[in-house]
């Protein structure tokens, strides 16, 4: 995040502070006057019920304003007058007794709430954006990984770099680490270090900022001495000779993890339009995409357009209940999944438990700290996509699956017919695959399959939709798309593909790709668009394999004879 950005964060935790502080001031002058009535011998229901709610929202949002003595004093006070509320709708006039509230209300309860003013004045806990930990970096761009690789052998790092590139990774070398960290980490998706380096330099990632995934490369392996490198913060280890399209995968999924931690999508329901806004501001200083609602009513709305990862909802917002809400939105099978992660300044175990059981998934107990906050988000928030990922994507690739691509290419159709927009739908096939899982085995052949996975991760936009279709076959939808453009692109790959050297046993060997592509556009359905595509890949085939061939084009010639 930018300097001016943290200025501008830290310039609105500093109102939306000095709002509460104000709100927080009227509500101790109510309490005041409320306990003044009381000891006056006016007792009324409603005036009790408005003390309890009064000094729960003290509790719940103090602390998280800096106010940590005024938060637990409230808390104090709360716990006390809690019995005379009864139910949750509150005491009736009929069923106060005049001596149980002289008994809770007495001189000592008075003495404290007209002691609530001084405790606002003490701030304990400054409200900072840095309270929110280190923030969560975004990254390098999505569409280019870059990698550096710090080695004092220059010549078996230059060998890594050239292998890497056939992969998709933009490689640079450096030999020492001093050097690699010269000009910062901003846009770097990995690191690889020779293990001596990091061991020799006692270097330790744990506490680095703004640190993209580590991977060791080294001469032996040992537990000792993967041990050694977990303790100072390293991410993965490969041992030599390295398997470079293995290496390749194993990198792509730390990347992907990464990255995916800086792009979580948090909805916030919460009547309290302070507390609202502050937690807001903390998760956008992490990084995250949040969407703040402040009416419950609108919850079903956003959540269609916004599509969160989790739910952060307050567990009492006027005359909604957060458990309530949790369980209607359970009745949609759609948002069976979604995480509902209660905030609430409630303690009693049982009242949580009870919460959970209506539909939530976790209970934060307010105050919540920001670094807290933004930890416990983010943890559910990469949980959430892990689970998503079991029913959406394909186990080896972690490509979408076959419905779910058909899916994506209905939707693409649908939007190219609406908007009479240009996009284009390609089949995609790796050559003589069988005879790969003959030769060197299906593990191998798995490798293989991933190789090209990552490869189209890395050479295809992150708006372009990719799936595999079943065994060693793979579809691509690439929107805004011309054809030619996506001639030339998937060219590229099916370059790059016949360029890596992959290891089975101790032989070598490469593979190609066919592709087969037709524009989405020029056909009444999707499935009328993926035939053709699937006819053009049979062309391709035909032709002479490793290349590609357009729906239409009759001629075969692009690409080279496999």
């Amino acid at each position: 995040m930018s300097e001016e950005k943290k200025s501008e964060v830290a310039r609105k935790l500093e109102l939306l502070k000095l709002r509460f502080k104000d709100k927080a001031t009227t509500d101790i002058g109510l309490l005041q006057s409320a306990v003044g009535r009381f000891r006056a011998g006016e007792v009324c229901a409603s005036d009790i019920a408005s003390v309890y709610h009064s000094l729960h929202r003290l509790a719940g949002s103090a602390g998280t304003f800096g106010y940590t003595a005024l938060g637990e004093e409230a808390r104090s006070l709360e716990m006390m007058v809690k019995p005379l509320i009864g139910s949750d709708d509150g005491p009736s006039d009929s069923a106060l007794a005049p001596e149980q509230v002289r008994d809770v209300i007495n001189p000592a309860f008075a003495s404290r709430i007209a002691n609530l003013d001084s405790l606002l004045s003490l701030e304990q806990d400054s409200v900072r954006p840095q309270s929110a930990a280190s923030p969560l970096r975004v990254g390098g761009s999505p569409d280019e990984s870059v990698v550096l690789i710090v080695d004092p052998d220059q010549d078996l790092a230059r060998d890594l770099m050239c292998g890497l590139e056939f992969h998709g990774f933009l490689a640079n070398v450096f030999p020492s680490m001093d050097s690699a960290l010269a000009n910062g980490l901003a846009g770097v998706s990995a690191l690889i270090v020779r293990d001596e380096l990091v061991i020799r330099e006692r270097a330790t990632f744990n506490a680095m900022a703004d640190m993209p995934p580590v991977i060791c490369v080294g001469a032996e392996d040992s537990f000792l001495g993967r041990y050694a490198l977990a303790e100072r913060g390293i991410d993965g280890f490969v041992c030599e000779p390295v398997d470079i399209p293995v290496l390749a995968d194993y990198m792509a999924r730390l990347i992907s993890d990464h990255n995916e931690g800086h792009s979580s999508r948090v909805m916030i329901v919460d009547d309290d339009p302070e507390l609202l806004e502050h937690y807001g501001l903390v998760l956008e200083n992490g990084g995250m995409d949040v969407r703040r609602v402040n009416d419950p009513a609108q919850i079903l709305t956003v959540l269609s357009e916004f599509r969160p990862d989790i739910v952060l909802m307050d567990v009492q917002m006027g005359q909604f209940s957060g458990p309530s809400l949790a369980r209607m939105l359970r009745f949609d099978p759609e948002w069976l999944g979604l995480p509902i992660i209660f905030l609430s300044s409630e303690e009693d175990r049982e009242f949580q438990v009870e919460a959970l059981s209506q539909g939530g998934d976790d209970f934060l107990a307010k105050p919540v700290s920001d670094a807290f906050l933004l930890r416990a988000v983010s943890v559910h928030c990469y949980r959430a996509r892990q689970l998503d990922k079991l029913a959406s994507r394909d186990s080896l690739t972690g490509l979408l699956k076959h419905s779910l691509a058909k899916s994506e290419i209905q939707k693409e159709h649908a939007r190219c017919m609406r908007l009479n927009q240009t996009s284009v739908v390609a089949m995609l096939d790796l050559d003589h695959f069988k005879q790969v899982n003959d030769r060197y085995g299906h593990r191998t052949g798995d490798i293989v399959i991933k190789g090209l996975a990552n490869l189209l991760r890395h050479r295809l936009r992150t708006s372009d939709v990719i799936g595999r279709y079943g065994g060693e076959e793979f579809v691509v939808v690439l929107p805004d798309c011309p054809v030619e453009d996506a001639h030339r692109v998937l060219q590229s790959v099916c370059d790059h593909m016949a360029g890596i050297v992959f290891s089975g046993g101790d032989r070598e060997f490469s593979v190609t790709l066919s592709v087969g592509l037709a524009s989405l556009g020029d056909y009444p359905t999707s499935d009328d668009a993926l035939e053709a595509a699937d006819q053009a890949l049979y062309r391709r085939k035909q032709g002479g394999r490793n290349g590609v061939t357009v729906s239409g084009d009759e001629s075969t010639s692009v690409g080279t004879v496999s």
